[in-house]
């Protein structure tokens, strides 16, 4: 019960590691707003299973005034934000000459300007109660590049820097600010880009055999790295760039 009485947003948590985060916030005892742009069904089941308080707040989260009401509506069914995870994305397996200017902004959008604009806004709340943790979801390709999915690693990588400036800007307010990540994770994201690949047999394949530990990780294997980084247990941790990726980055 780690979080107990604690307020916490979770953007893109309808489905994948988003879901599997917002319940281990919930199971740990937090009130927390489950965010995402698709309908509140996914998720209706699920939210009330946690201990504390549950809402559904439907954003766009590249949208600043769709955020902005995100955030008071939390605060206002809440009274506080003590937590914010940024994991809300989509991807695009394209190489940058296949890539049209249109997909370019559209995923920018929602991978970077998201995490800018949910941490602008819950910031400002997050000071007034005394400060908070801030945890983005990047990805092993914010770390080092892939084969014909360029714009989606400069999102990520964009994450990575994001944070580490955003740690420094706050630490004055007590706010810590983290990131993590994670390798192929089994969520309808990844199945989106294998399908997307030419062979998706020899895709998955690949995926699983370049992690050291050679499987696919899950998405609540990521959801207990991020509710320990926005936890106490890790107090003394901001700006960090946590790889959860079976050991693929470590080659």
């Amino acid at each position: 019960m780690r979080f107990k009485d604690k307020s916490v947003i979770v953007t893109g948590a309808a489905s994948g590691i988003g879901l599997a985060t917002a319940r281990r916030f919930a199971a740990e005892g937090a009130n927390v707003a489950y965010v995402d742009i698709r309908d509140a069904r996914r998720v209706k089941d699920t939210m009330r299973e946690g201990r504390g308080k549950a809402i559904f707040i439907r954003t766009d989260v590249s949208r600043s005034a769709a955020v902005e009401r995100m955030v008071r509506e939390t605060t206002a069914a809440f009274g506080r934000i003590d937590v914010l995870v940024n994991n809300a994305g989509i991807v695009l397996a394209k190489k940058i000459t296949e890539t049209s200017e249109a997909e370019w902004d559209r995923l920018m959008s929602v991978n970077l300007k998201g995490v800018f604009l949910c941490s602008k806004e819950a910031i400002r709340v997050m000071k007034r109660g005394g400060g908070g943790a801030i945890v983005n979801v990047a990805s092993e390709l914010g770390l080092v590049g892939g084969a014909d999915i360029a714009a989606y690693c400069a999102s990520k990588g964009g994450i990575v820097q994001l944070t580490k400036a955003m740690a420094i800007d706050h630490a004055c307010d007590n706010l810590r600010v983290n990131c993590v990540c994670p390798g192929p994770v089994a969520t309808p994201l990844l199945d989106s880009i294998i399908r997307q690949s030419s062979d998706p047999v020899a895709e998955r394949r690949h995926m699983e055999e370049s992690s050291l530990l050679k499987r696919i990780g899950q998405p609540e294997q990521i959801a207990s790295v991020i509710a320990f980084l926005a936890s106490d247990d890790a107090s003394h941790m901001t700006g960090a760039i946590v790889a959860v990726d079976g050991g693929w980055s470590a080659r």
